[in-house]
C-alpha cells in the first residue's frame, strides 16, 4: 500500500508579459523541480483596472506550473520580487489546489522539496486562512464571449483573460443534456474575490449560459494565495 504523502503538488498560474516568461521559469526552477506549460492569453480589463491587473499589453503569457505545495508561498514571494509584480501592470500569480496527479510527474516534483524540508528540520507552519479569491471559468461560444465578459463586469468582475478553444467529441454529453454545445469557443478566466463569485457566475449564466445561444459552461476553483495586486505581498515577505 502506498504511503500517503504529507506534501502535495499544486498548480501555480502566472499571467505575465512575454518578456518575463523565461525569468518566471528560472525563478521557480531555482527553488524546486517544477513542470511548466505556457500559452497566449488576451486581456480584457478596462481603464485603471487594465494596468492594475497587468493587462496594459493586449497579449499576455499564461503559464501553468506544477510545484510542491510546501514551497508555494516562498515561490510566490520570489516571483513577486524577481518579476516586480508589486508594480502596476506587471501581472499576477496565484496558486490553486489539485486533487490528483500521475505519480510519474508527482514523485520528481516532490523529491527535492521533501529532501530540503527534512534537511531544514523545521518548517514554518502555515496559518489557516479562509479562501479569499476564486477563479471563475466560463467556456462560451466565441460569438458570445463579449456578452459573457460584459455580464461579468456588471456583476463586479474587473478583468478577464481569454483563450480560444474548441468543443471536441462531446456528442455523448450533448445527448445526455439534451442540448448542443458550441464548436468554436472562448474560455474566459476571471480572478475575483470570493464574495463576487456567485454574482459573476449567475450573470454569465443569465446572459450567455446553456439556455441561451452562448451555451456557456461555468464553474469555479478556489485560489489559495496570490501576488500582483498587493493583498498578500507583505504577509509573504514576512514569511
Amino acid at each position: 500500500m502506498r504511503k500517503k504523502q504529507s506534501n502535495k503538488v499544486k498548480i501555480l498560474v502566472s499571467i505575465i508579459g512575454r518578456e518575463d516568461e523565461e525569468k518566471l521559469a528560472d525563478t521557480i526552477n531555482s527553488y524546486c523541480t517544477a513542470m511548466h506549460f505556457s500559452g497566449l492569453g488576451h486581456g480584457t480589463a478596462h481603464s485603471h483596472h487594465r494596468s492594475y491587473f497587468g493587462f496594459d499589453e493586449v497579449d499576455k503569457r499564461v503559464t501553468f506550473s506544477l510545484i510542491p505545495e510546501n514551497l508555494d508561498r516562498k515561490l510566490l514571494s520570489a516571483i513577486n520580487r524577481n518579476l516586480k509584480l508589486y508594480l502596476l501592470g506587471k501581472g499576477i500569480a496565484f496558486t490553486m489546489p489539485i486533487s490528483a496527479i500521475s505519480s510519474i510527474v508527482e514523485e520528481p516534483i516532490l523529491a527535492v522539496a521533501d529532501k530540503d524540508a527534512k534537511a531544514s528540520k523545521t518548517q514554518a507552519k502555515k496559518k489557516e486562512r479562509k479562501t479569499m479569491h476564486e477563479l471563475v471559468i466560463a467556456v462560451v461560444s466565441e460569438k458570445y464571449s463579449d456578452t459573457a465578459i460584459d455580464a461579468a463586469r456588471s456583476a463586479g468582475a474587473t478583468g478577464a483573460t481569454i483563450f480560444h478553444t474548441r468543443s471536441v467529441s462531446n456528442a455523448k454529453i450533448e445527448e445526455a443534456m439534451g442540448t448542443s454545445l458550441p464548436t468554436e469557443t472562448d474560455t474566459v478566466f476571471i480572478l475575483t474575490s470570493a464574495e463576487y463569485k456567485m454574482k459573476i457566475m449567475e450573470a454569465i449564466r443569465d446572459s450567455a449560459g446553456l439556455k441561451t445561444d452562448g451555451g456557456a459552461i461555468i464553474f469555479s476553483v478556489p485560489v489559495d494565495d496570490l501576488v500582483g495586486i498587493g493583498r498578500f505581498a507583505e504577509e509573504l515577505e514576512e514569511e
